[in-house]
């Protein structure tokens, strides 16, 4: 059974002048309506394995248009079973994508993670705590003392991520943030940033590994902005 793949949603017009690729070299176009077009491929009606030929594809659509116009991105496998059904999502969600498509005009996403190394004073310091008693008293102890370290690593954890974060506040619209998600991995987050104050991001960044030199920066983009489309992408599922 035959479908609509779709890559995203944008402003309607220009039509797309570039020819354009997607999964299962199908070519891409846009299903208009409204001041709004959704971008899209013919597609069987059948979720595409993720794997990384079909996931680069997906993203190299996204990326080839937000080059010249903004771009709301939608999540990989979104499908829909006819052209009727997407002109429905157009006109169901005229106002929040129009609202979006301002949002998100003249900006990219940048990512960020910072990596750090757990204090092991904090550890030290729990440890030299260890009680006396019998096996049952020192199960207890253990327990306490794992709870005490982990509060006082994320205490730690926390303070320091603040810092870091506060480095970038003034060079991004927005942010999106997650702090210490894994034991190694501190701050992880997204900075919608405007496209000609991406150098800016980029030396902020170098400052912050000299300032912050026990850490590693890894910065990524500029990708389409998928953490700042106001909920619209949870409204392309079918």
């Amino acid at each position: 059974m035959k479908g609509i793949y779709l890559y995203g949603i944008v402003g309607f017009p220009p039509a797309l002048t570039d020819e354009i690729r997607g999964l299962g070299q199908t070519p891409v176009f846009l299903v208009p309506h409204g001041g709004l077009a959704a971008l899209v491929g013919r597609s069987p009606f059948a979720p595409w394995p993720p794997n990384e030929t079909h996931l680069t594809l997906h993203e190299a659509v996204v990326e080839k248009v937000m080059g010249s116009r903004p771009i709301l991105p939608v999540r990989f496998n979104t499908l829909f079973r006819s052209g009727e059904a997407v002109i429905a999502l157009l006109d169901k969600q005229s106002q929040p994508f129009r609202s979006a498509l301002d949002r998100v005009a003249g900006k990219v996403e940048l990512g960020l993670r910072v990596l750090w190394e757990p204090p092991r004073n904090a550890e030290a310091l729990v440890d030299q705590e260890a009680g006396e008693g019998g096996p049952g008293t020192e199960y207890l102890n253990r327990r306490l003392r794992d709870e005490r370290r982990q509060t006082s690593l994320r205490a730690a954890g926390e303070q320091l991520a603040q810092k870091v974060q506060a480095r970038f506040r003034s060079l991004a619209v927005e942010n999106w943030m997650q702090r210490l998600s894994t034991d190694r991995l501190l701050l992880s987050g997204a900075y919608l940033v405007e496209r000609d104050r991406v150098d800016a991001f980029r030396e902020g960044v170098a400052k912050a590994r000299k300032e912050f030199s026990s850490l590693s920066f890894l910065l990524t983009g500029p990708w389409p902005p998928y953490h700042f489309v106001n909920g619209a992408d949870d409204e392309t599922r079918d």
